[in-house]
């Protein structure tokens, strides 16, 4: 054996080689690790949004059932709001008049917020005393079943059946019970 032979180590290229593979494998694993981090975030944005969605139709489906039906007018549905009296307040006790106000923002996106006062005063659609923040939408709109057809006013003693709430595309319905 010659002192060469007895030497054993990496040739140039086969070092090469193996940092290539090695680049190759992690620029893999990076890439897999960053898109499935996306696709997590992507998740947890569209989870918070269903929360906000449903918990905006669970209030406002609560108070729609707990409705008030002794004045001449009960409900007003109108583009920009919803009004209505019900027995089921967030700040007070007892029957309020309820509204939900939607406001068009800077940024094209409508603002919704939640009016309550403390008692019937028969004004529906005047401000209220307490104000609730419920979030910001790209797209809002209600509407009222009446017969075959689908109209966005509506103004009544009695509460309409059906209403459909569209919020960014996604349609929710509530239905009322009549007593």
């Amino acid at each position: 054996m010659n002192s060469k032979e007895s030497k054993r180590g990496f040739s140039l290229l086969e070092l090469i080689v193996v940092i290539t593979l090695l680049s190759i494998v992690f620029g893999i694993i990076g890439t897999v690790f960053i898109n499935s981090s996306k696709g997590i975030t992507q998740v947890q944005i569209n989870i918070q949004k269903e929360i906000k969605n449903l918990s905006f139709l669970n209030q406002l489906s609560k108070q729609l059932f707990a409705k008030y039906e002794k004045k001449p007018q009960n409900i007003v549905i109108q583009r920009d709001r919803i009004s209505f009296y019900t027995y089921y307040s967030l700040f007070f006790e007892g029957a309020v008049r309820a509204e939900y106000i939607f406001e068009e923002t800077e940024n094209d996106l409508i603002k919704v917020t939640y009016e309550e006062a403390p008692y019937v005063d028969g004004k529906l659609g005047i401000q209220g005393l307490k104000r609730q923040y419920i979030g910001l939408y790209k797209k809002v709109t209600v509407d009222v079943l009446q017969g075959d057809s689908w109209f966005e006013n509506y103004r009544g003693k009695l509460f309409p059946r059906i209403i459909k709430l569209t919020l960014d595309g996604e349609q929710f319905y509530i239905t009322i019970r009549r007593q």
